[in-house]
């Protein structure tokens, strides 16, 4: 009985973390703000100085690039710009090219996945606790 709590356990840990998902805690997203001007932010309106912001034209040559400056915003020059990249360096990159609509979309699986993870940390805190119970009875 004692192996089989520890057999769920380590096999929802092994789903877990075989299967490769996106990090959600901020989706990175490019806000158009005016021709030339664009508002890099984490879904939760924060920013970082040190996200890198480039720029291609239509050829995929890269005609500017820099940090956002202390309000999060970049200014390019629209009359070449097709392409914009922002990276902060920890893991989020988006793209955005000029013109189109900006569009927010929503993971189906998130909360798909948080609950596996709650549900691993349930599994694993039932079989601690079990184990000491027992060991607290011998």
């Amino acid at each position: 009985m004692r192996y089989q709590f520890f057999l769920i356990g380590l096999t929802a840990v092994f789903v877990l973390f075989l299967q490769t998902t996106t990090v959600y805690a901020h989706k990175l997203l490019i806000e158009p703000v005016s021709p030339g001007k664009i508002k890099v932010v984490y879904e939760d309106g924060s920013f970082s100085t040190r996200t890198m912001v480039q720029v291609f034209d239509t050829e995929r040559n890269e005609i500017e690039s820099g940090h956002l400056d202390s309000e999060g915003y970049f200014y390019y020059d629209e009359e070449r710009a097709n392409l914009i990249v922002a990276d902060d360096g920890i893991g989020h990159r988006t793209e955005w090219t000029v013109g189109e609509e900006v569009i927010v979309k929503s993971d189906p699986h998130r909360w798909l996945t948080v609950g596996m993870v709650v549900v691993v940390f349930v599994v694993v805190a039932a079989y601690f606790s079990y184990r000491t119970k027992k060991k607290r009875n011998m």
